[in-house]
């Protein structure tokens, strides 16, 4: 009982924690590719499937809340509500015609909640970035005897709050059919700011102009899933699963101003010389189809060093198509559709020595993943597309608490994006990432209790 106690008391201190810092507080990216579309989609990506390469849609058990595939929910276990958070961290390399920098970036990834009931049906609910904005470069530009110095910054993002629900359609000899959909509310603001000084020689402080381009948004949006798995001689289990975001568009407003400072590195100096009437138009999401396939082979118990263990590895592969061409911008006059569609692979193996985590060691109930993918992006440098590719692993570790189905997740990726020009800019980045569910044990959430 204290248990739970404390884990509820847990679960409110971090869902308003959460709230505050995604709301208000988080940058999402440091990325120069941010300064495109609706900003950086993914980017920090979530423990448990990044391990895997990222193969978002396909995991789909009893101890995982997988709010990328909305058919998920109705498959955790019953009356055992499913907590979970992540925090995501990335280290990033950019270099460019011999010349390089760092940058980095911590932010929580998600919160959410999500829970069976009814025998038949899931529910979940939770707030996530959906976009983000982080981005500075400048150049220099000789004009006569005077230099100029162009800073171009960007910076804030869309955040989301969803909710889900999902239904196993059918339940029959060995096949499970299951969908989903889930309804968020996207809501943000993202700042574009291009700075521009003549550069005076000995001086640190720059005089200048300012143009500042802001978009504040906010719309509903739904994405749907499907899974569908098969057992197969029952040490076989073959799935297909389909997730689809169509095209839908987000209402913004959108906000030009010019500023002249004595200083363009302090905002609090800048002087307002024009501010054009808002602006009322839409954005829109980008729409995406994506597959996966996945199959899971038990092994039969074989001897251990003390004990019989029991097995299992899974096989993950997803392919993405995102139609970035259909991408709007009704608002912005300087705005032009350059975007190619994008595509994503991803394959990921997961490894679990014994399926009993109360019946083994430590190093046997540990989940061993590792993965790639690979992304070629809407983006064009030098005529050539941006491309996308890592490598992934990660661990899940249970919580054996009162037969709880806790765990803390830990993700790695290592990758590299850019083109083949050695010239041209590119970036190498580390991902760290945590993932904590929280599930509670013995006290088993929505039984009817019985006194004697």
């Amino acid at each position: 009982m204290k248990y739970m106690v404390l884990m509820r008391k847990l679960f409110l201190t971090l869902f308003l924690v959460t709230l505050t810092t995604i709301s208000f507080a988080q940058k999402g990216s440091n990325s120069p590719f941010s300064s495109y579309g609706l900003g950086e989609i993914g980017g920090l990506d979530n423990a448990s499937f990044i391990g895997i390469g990222n193969s978002t849609i396909t995991l789909i058990d009893s101890t995982t809340l997988n709010f990328y595939n909305p058919s998920s929910y109705s498959n955790l276990s019953k009356h055992q509500p499913l907590f979970s958070l992540g925090i995501s961290s990335k280290l990033s390399k950019y270099s460019e015609n011999g010349l390089s920098s760092t940058g980095s970036v911590t932010s929580i990834q998600h919160f959410a909640l999500a829970f069976s009931f009814a025998k038949r049906f899931g529910f979940a609910f939770g707030l996530r970035p959906f976009s983000s904005r982080g981005y500075e470069f400048s150049s220099r530009i000789k004009v006569a005897d005077d230099s100029l110095k162009y800073v171009y910054e960007g910076t804030g993002g869309l955040n989301e709050v969803f909710t889900g629900l999902s239904v196993n359609a059918l339940n029959y000899k060995g096949a499970k059919v299951s969908v989903g959909a889930n309804l968020g509310y996207v809501f943000g603001r993202m700042t574009n700011l291009r700075k521009s000084a003549i550069i005076t020689s000995g001086s640190s402080v720059f005089a200048g102009g300012v143009s500042s381009k802001r978009i504040q948004a906010k719309a509903f949006r739904y994405t749907l899933g499907f899974n569908y798995s098969q057992t197969i001689k029952k040490n076989h289990l073959l799935g297909i699963s389909v997730v689809y975001d169509p095209f839908q568009k987000i209402k913004a407003e959108y906000e030009n101003a010019l500023f002249y400072s004595p200083d363009i590195d302090n905002e609090n100096a800048y002087d307002t010389l024009s501010v054009n009437d808002t602006l009322s138009g839409n954005l829109s999401t980008i729409p995406t189809l994506t597959y996966g396939l996945s199959y899971e082979l038990s092994f039969k118990a074989r001897k251990g060093q003390t004990n019989e263990l029991n097995s299992k590895i899974g096989f993950h592969l997803s392919y993405s198509a995102a139609e970035w061409s259909k991408y709007e911008n009704t608002f912005d006059p300087d705005f032009t559709n350059t975007f190619l569609n994008s595509t994503k692979m991803t394959f990921g193996i997961q490894y679990l020595p014994e399926t009993d985590p109360t019946m083994s060691k430590f190093h046997q109930r540990v989940r061993y993943r590792a993965g790639v993918y690979q992304i070629k992006m809407p983006y064009v440098t030098n005529g050539e597309r941006v491309s996308d590719f890592g490598t992934t692993f990660g661990f899940g570790i249970p919580i054996i608490i009162q037969n709880s189905l806790s765990s803390v997740n830990l993700g790695f990726s290592i990758g590299n994006r850019g083109i083949s020009d050695s010239n041209a800019l590119k970036e190498r980045y580390y991902g760290i990432n945590i993932g904590i569910s929280i599930a509670p044990g013995t006290d088993r959430w929505f039984v009817k209790r019985k006194l004697n």
